[in-house]
């Protein structure tokens, strides 16, 4: 039996060495040939991240906001850029406090090798607790039940706590009837480290701030009776981006920012008052072009069609990767210097747009949004056109777009 399957095993090694010689490629130079095709390769559509812009705007709000402290907020993938490249630039330029809304994209960081200390606004519920406590997260107390939940996880360590505040949001925070039961519970535990407190606007980005004056009303109100007991925490931080703009009288120790961290207003009613550059800028390039009599369909639901004849460029763009349809009618692209309009119902892969009798060709760059030598697209226009936030818009370019970092500074 030793010696039949000693045979049977040498001949499975000769035969797997006469298919390495003869049939198999050496894979690892195949994937070297892969890496540096895909290197190589012309990409269609892309989102390309300036992180010297990035780094422009964080240190034009870091001066805007001094001495208060800015805390990035890189949720949601940093809003569609990418977190852990964004996480690695903010952290070099200083940031020593990052904000995520949930535990996994805090562990996804910290698994990357990002070391400073990361907020998490959502909720964690038990079985997140110990991993979280472990690795150093700032967690958000909702009531008492969190710290009932973060006694039991804790076991020897401490765990760094921030309030959340209920002043007019309505979604999450302490409730005013809970407020001084939470606050004597975190003063007695043995375990929490209560080193925040804070709150959150509803209305800061838009024109008329009577809420976010009753908010903030309130949120001041919550501080003098926390100083009136000596309960106070040494981080106090209610500011969002609109709020950083307009209402300099929020910005206490610190100041949280998500949205002009990647160069947009929040909206068209706040001020401009920083500086600020599109961190993403979005192309593709020309697929086809097509010439089209007068009178001709284009696009699902025949909803346009050609009153003349005319070219129409066909890019390989759409709602899978983050082109809502609701843009249907609404959105022009640029090519050049020039802009032109999207027609036809924007579909899964493709949207087309009609250029006239401009001299175009396959292959031309097309901008989406973002900021270029020829010009720029505001994703805040985009946004109004649609009825929607740059928020969404950046959070909504899928994973199918490839993300090429660009530095312009390095």
């Amino acid at each position: 039996m030793v010696v039949a399957g000693l045979v049977n095993r040498l001949a499975r090694e000769k035969v797997s060495m006469l298919f390495q010689k003869y049939i198999c490629i050496d894979w690892r130079q195949f994937a070297k040939q892969a890496t540096l095709r895909k290197f190589n390769m012309r990409l269609q559509t892309s989102a390309r991240i300036h992180l010297d812009h990035l780094r422009f705007n964080f240190h034009q709000i870091q001066r805007a906001i001094a001495p208060a402290r800015l805390i990035p907020v890189v949720k949601a993938d940093a809003y569609g850029h990418g977190a852990v490249r964004v996480s690695n630039c903010l952290v070099d330029e200083g940031a020593q406090l990052l904000a995520v809304a949930q535990f996994q994209e805090a562990m996804a960081l910290r698994d990357s090798g990002i070391h400073v200390p990361i907020l998490i606004f959502g909720r964690l519920f038990p079985e997140e607790l110990p991993d979280a406590i472990r690795a150093g997260f700032r967690l958000t107390v909702f009531g008492e039940e969190d710290i009932r939940w973060i006694e039991k996880a804790a076991g020897n360590r401490p765990a760094h706590v921030h309030v959340n505040m209920e002043t007019g949001m309505g979604r999450v925070g302490v409730l005013p009837a809970q407020e001084q039961t939470v606050v004597d519970m975190l003063t007695r535990s043995s375990h929490c480290v209560w080193e925040g407190v804070y709150s959150h606007f509803a209305t800061s980005d838009e024109t008329d701030k009577t809420y976010a004056h009753l908010q903030l009303n309130c949120f001041q109100a919550i501080l003098r009776r926390l100083k009136a007991n000596s309960q106070i925490p040494p981080m106090v931080h209610m500011a969002n981006s609109g709020a950083i703009l307009d209402m300099p009288e929020t910005r206490f120790a610190a100041c949280r920012c998500g949205i002009m961290l990647y160069g947009h207003y929040p909206s068209k009613d706040t001020g401009r008052s920083i500086p600020l550059k599109q961190v993403m800028r979005l192309t593709t390039r020309i697929a086809h072009l097509r010439r089209l009599p007068t009178g001709h369909n284009v696009s699902y639901g025949r909803r346009w069609q050609t009153d003349r004849e005319t070219t129409i460029a066909v890019l390989p763009i759409g709602y899978a990767d983050g082109l809502r349809r609701h843009l249907t009618g609404q959105l022009q692209v640029m090519i050049g210097t020039r802009r032109y309009p999207v027609v036809g119902t924007i579909t899964m892969d493709q949207i087309m747009v009609d250029v006239g009798d401009d001299p175009v060709n396959v292959g031309d760059e097309v901008l989406i949004w973002g900021d270029t030598e020829n010009g720029s697209i505001q994703v805040i226009d985009v946004a109004e056109a649609m009825g929607s936030i740059p928020y969404e818009l950046t959070c909504g370019i899928s994973r199918r777009v490839p993300r090429v970092v660009v530095d312009e500074e390095k």
